[in-house]
């Protein structure tokens, strides 16, 4: 799309806003209390945001059943977290997975404002719990004005840094396929000093064959505040995940026995015999700083070192990888307090890491002959700056941008600007629409230009698009606020996932893709008594000119992505101890090729969780107990697509209980 076609596009995004507004009729409601969120380096309320913010509070996180993320993500509406087997996450934000054969690609993750994400563009999302944060905040679509390279999206996850109080608090949790998991989480508040230590040690046997998971994570966090003004936080973890790797199936092996691993096939060994397993050690270590230099002026400053190291037997081979990587991230804040009708901030963001590869022949378990050797470095850098205007009769200008640039030694090197402009309007008091235009750029991450094929892709181009949104949000005084947004993302040298005919991954370059939908939130509240949520994505994402040797795939539905996905959860106060929080998801079918010639049929899936709280003296606890899957719905939460075989399917657990029993003095 052209300069000017964009900008008429815009415009009429702010036309339909004046029409909007000259349809609204009066209102009389009052001003309820706003929910304030921080992301963009503002705090906002999600009213006013001028960005696709998703807020998870620990009204979602009560959803969890202590062992996902998985029910807690995928009741935010545009959010899909697929889980293949236990611990092999994938995320996806208003697209498909269609770059992520398993882990968290393109899109950024931060901890307390702290990048995860390493400077090859890998998240290992799947270390951390969900007991360990309180909030997390996701922004949809390019997000490039303040938070770099991305295209998908950014999760914000934030823990408490500063502790009201000391409190040890303990849990014990059961699962009926045989888990195991107990956290511990101690804080300690000294003056104006704070810690923070949480643990967790969780064993649990998988649905299928080959799917054990073996999990210890501890984290320690200190906080100390000078004055008003003035803080210091020091945040560091230790993780060692292991978890076993069953394979895909075949759709009569689904059927026939869908707790089975990969079998054996001819010469190719399976997926027991193999010992297919993925095994990461990470410790990470971050240092932040901030303080106001002056009346307008304040400053912010974090520098974080994080060690990988992944062992990983599969099917062909035994991969070892030693990935060292420092981040630092800084922001200057100016706001004028006199006069707050403009505010400002400007900043980087500096990722490098060294990521080294052996890979080894897979002698049914052990590591054979040395295959291959590959060592890289990888750097990101990107400078952004920010401003903020706002105007009488409450409309309000948002226009950022970000230079990126990624410096690898095996491929081209590509620097791009990435804008980001918003204009939004207050309607009365209780509602807003918000029009937004941002570019995306999304660079090949260290997995996909260095693959399992081992075949490096020097030519593997970034992704680049223009991403086109409208929202409008609103509540009332009787408990209901609901935010509507419809969007058009156009996506250029769309990277997708090939497969050899071995089944080893490599990545290419294939064209355009048209990605319009539509999200829809609705919350009703009523006094603490009843909650509802319900979160609903229409998805329409098909390839233009896409053409692979002679098939020709444009106009076909995005792999990996389902047009239509529903969500709905309540938290039920039956007494003042006794809560019963029920979920029910339903995701339309998934094209599991390009051609579309394969189809993974829709599912229903049924949660259910009752929580009873007590108290003696001075000890305050909870018991719980939880359903998942209450159908027994025979579903696959996370298909190989573009299968080698036709082995899409990886079968997710059937009907499963789990109680727990949460202690804190």
């Amino acid at each position: 799309m052209k300069l000017h076609q964009r900008v008429i596009l815009f415009l009429k995004l702010c036309f339909f806003y004046c029409f909007i507004h000259t349809i609204q009729a009066q209102d009389s409601t009052t001003v309820l209390p706003e929910v304030q969120v921080k992301a963009f380096e503002k705090k906002r309320s999600l009213l006013s945001s001028p960005d696709a913010l998703a807020r998870v509070d620990s009204g979602f996180l009560k959803i969890s059943n202590g062992l996902s993320f998985s029910p807690v993500l995928n009741a935010v509406a545009g959010v899909r977290l697929e889980e293949r087997s236990l611990g092999s996450y994938r995320v996806a934000i208003r697209g498909s997975a269609l770059r992520s054969p398993f882990g968290v690609r393109n899109v950024k993750i931060y901890w307390n404002e702290i990048p995860l994400t390493d400077a090859g563009n890998n998240t290992y999302f799947q270390l951390f719990e969900p007991a360990l944060f309180h909030e997390i905040i996701i922004s949809k679509g390019p997000a490039g004005g303040m938070y770099g390279a991305g295209t998908g999206g950014v999760m914000l996850l934030y823990s408490p840094v500063y502790q009201q109080f000391s409190q040890v608090a303990h849990e014990e949790l059961y699962n009926s396929l045989g888990g195991y998991k107990q956290t511990w989480d101690v804080r300690l508040k000294q003056g104006q000093a704070t810690h923070r230590i949480f643990a967790s040690y969780w064993n649990q046997e998988g649905y299928r064959v080959q799917s054990d998971l073996h999990k210890r994570f501890v984290s320690y966090a200190y906080a100390r505040s000078f004055k008003t003004t003035g803080s210091l936080n020091f945040m560091a973890y230790y993780g060692h995940l292991n978890y076993q790797t069953p394979g895909g199936l075949t759709l009569a092996q689904y059927l026939t026995n869908p707790t089975q691993a990969r079998p054996k096939a001819g010469t190719i060994q399976g997926a027991v015999e193999q010992q297919a397993t993925f095994d990461i050690k990470s410790f990470f270590s971050a240092l932040s700083i901030g303080n106001q230099w002056h009346e307008n002026i304040s400053w912010s400053w974090a520098n974080a070192l994080q060690i990988n190291r992944i062992e990983n037997p599969s099917i062909r081979n035994y991969e070892i990888r030693k990935e060292p990587n420092f981040s630092s991230r800084g922001v200057i804040h100016y706001k004028n307090k006199s006069n707050e009708m403009y505010s400002a901030d400007v900043g980087y963001e500096f990722l490098t890491g060294q990521f080294d590869s052996q890979t080894f022949a897979n002698n049914l378990g052990e590591k054979g002959n040395l295959q291959l050797e590959q060592n890289t470095s990888v750097r990101q850098l990107t400078v952004f700056l920010q401003h903020d205007f706002a105007f009488k009769n409450d409309w309000n200008i948002t226009l950022s941008g970000s230079l990126n640039r990624m410096w690898t030694q095996l491929n081209a090197n590509e620097t791009i600007f990435s804008p980001r402009l918003a204009l939004s309007k207050k309607i009365k008091n209780n509602h807003s629409l918000v029009a937004k235009i941002a570019q995306g750029f999304s660079p090949p991450s260290i997995g996909e230009i260095r693959p399992s094929s081992g075949d490096i892709n020097p030519t593997l181009k970034a992704e680049k698009g223009w991403n086109y949104e409208l929202s409008y949000r609103g509540k009332s005084t009787f408990g209901l606020s609901y935010n509507l947004t419809l969007y058009q993302f156009d996506l250029a040298e769309t990277i997708a996932l090939r497969r050899t005919a071995d089944g080893a991954d490599y990545f290419v370059n294939v064209g355009r893709t048209l990605q319009k939908g539509l999200e829809l939130e609705l919350n009703y509240q009523y006094k603490a008594l009843f909650t509802v949520h319900t979160a609903t994505s229409w998805q329409n994402y098909r390839f233009k000119d896409y053409t692979s040797v002679t098939n020709n795939y444009s106009g076909n539905f995005l792999t990996g992505t389902s047009p239509f996905i529903q969500s709905v959860y309540a938290n039920v106060s039956i007494t003042k101890k006794l809560v019963l929080i029920p979920q029910f998801i339903f995701t339309d079918k998934i094209y599991l090729n390009d051609a579309n010639t394969d189809i993974l049929p829709a599912s229903r899936l049924w949660n259910t969780k009752v929580q009873y709280g007590f108290s003696v003296k001075k000890l305050q606890g909870h018991l719980w107990a939880s359903v998942d899957n209450i159908g027994n719905e025979r579903y696959s939460a996370g298909p190989d697509l573009n299968a080698v075989g036709l082995r899409y399917y990886n079968a997710a657990a059937g009907r499963n209980f789990s109680v727990g029993l949460r202690v804190a003095l």
